[in-house]
């Protein structure tokens, strides 16, 4: 029997199968093929993955790749296969009116396949704080969704305090309106500044009616986050309406970026039970940091350091993100027949150091899943050295962090 592709020898790791196994992959015309690869089974292309761990191609929920239409994004690619990543989801970058040119000149050039969450505001984030909310054509924003639901996967909504102060209309209302007549899932940025014109008061409680909005399969992203407007307390507790929310399926979004976590918030959080479903980047153009803080599994070895199992951190970025963007049927798992994206680590065991960002703690960890190889539709690309040969070891971070 002949195949395009045996990925052979790899410590094969599927959570959305429960496999955890030294085994081969037979990869033919871009699709899982088969796991039970006979012994004298050939192929056109073998890769020898002994010593490393095999899982599905990691997904980014939460990045910002619209390079050259907004200023803070990157280029899809380098969020994606050339960090290990088959699929990204640009998370309200861009808006309804700005869609077309994204397609035009980022998602159909980019290798990594591209999801889109717009953003309520028709200029996305060309403009921060994002505005226009008063001149929004719902009917006009509804066609555009309708048009490329092949790609649009959702809507974003950034929960800033301006909407509290500076804007006329319920920008909350809104959002959900859209979200509901599109039938897709809406995510809430939260975290506001820390000297907002408004008291605490009128935060929690504008925060507390955004939860009673949320349905099933909406995300609260930047869940960690110790700013002004986050969902949980540095001690771990939730604000009213969190833990409905949670029942009724809604999603919490790691996303932690260079400055929307607190380690100590996250370790009260994980041992009250309240742990991330996915684990998104918020990768923006900051490249010198981005092997710490915006590579998805740097982001799975952090919580892995923080006490989640590596099963539930590989499914926080394979199996869980597909199933949020409406893709488990083609991705985040090796079943066969499947697309063959795939992502090879190199599964590093030693003294590590991983540090928050903004809010400055650092913790140690033994474990850091560092990508290698992307496999795109059966096609084997590179990881960028940047990402393939950072490791954060103790002595290389304590002289990062000194300086």
């Amino acid at each position: 029997m002949s195949f395009d592709l045996l990925i052979r020898g790899g410590r094969v790791f599927d959570p959305s199968q429960n496999i955890d196994q030294v085994m081969d992959i037979a990869v033919t015309d871009g699709k899982i093929a088969t796991l039970n690869v006979p012994p004298a089974a050939e192929a056109v292309d073998i890769l020898d993955a002994t010593g490393k761990l095999v899982c599905p191609g990691l997904i980014d929920i939460h990045s910002h790749v619209s390079r050259d239409l907004v200023s803070l994004a990157v280029d899809p690619d380098e969020a994606g296969v050339l960090a290990g990543v088959t699929a990204v989801n640009d998370a309200g970058s861009v808006g309804y009116l700005h869609l077309h040119p994204f397609r035009k000149y980022a998602i159909t050039q980019a290798r990594t396949d591209v999801f889109v969450f717009l953003n309520v505001s028709p200029f996305g984030e060309v403009v921060l704080p994002e505005t226009g909310f008063d001149i929004i054509d719902e009917a006009a924003f509804l066609a555009t969704i309708e048009s490329n639901r092949d790609v649009v996967r959702g809507i974003k909504l950034r929960a800033i305090a301006e909407l509290i102060y500076a804007v006329k209309v319920d920008v909350v209302e809104m959002a959900v309106r859209i979200a509901r007549k599109a039938g897709l899932p809406l995510m809430v940025h939260l975290g506001m500044g820390f000297n907002e014109p408004v008291s605490s008061d009128e935060i929690d409680a504008f925060i507390t009616r955004l939860l009673g909005r949320l349905e099933k399969g909406d995300i609260l992203t930047h869940a960690f986050t110790d700013k002004p407007g986050g969902v949980i307390r540095l001690d771990g507790t939730p604000l009213s309406g969190l833990e409905a929310a949670l029942a009724r399926g809604v999603y919490l979004d790691a996303a932690p970026g260079r400055g929307h976590i607190n380690f100590n918030l996250a370790r009260a959080a994980l041992q009250r039970g309240f742990a991330p479903y996915s684990m998104g980047t918020d990768v923006v153009q900051l490249p010198d940091e981005q092997p710490h803080f915006y590579n998805v599994a740097a982001v799975a070895s952090k919580f892995i350091a923080l006490g989640m199992p590596l099963k539930e951190a590989l499914a926080a970025i394979t199996c869980n993100p597909a199933q949020m963007l409406g893709e488990q049927g083609k991705r985040g798992s090796l079943q066969p027949g499947m697309l063959a994206d795939l992502t090879v680590l190199d599964y590093c065991q030693g003294e590590f150091l991983f540090h928050d960002g903004r809010a400055g703690n650092v913790i140690p960890g033994n474990v850091f899943l560092s990508p290698q190889l992307t496999i795109k539709n059966g096609v084997v690309i590179p990881v960028r050295e940047s990402i393939s040969k950072h490791i954060p070891e103790k002595t290389m971070m304590e002289a990062l962090l000194m300086k």
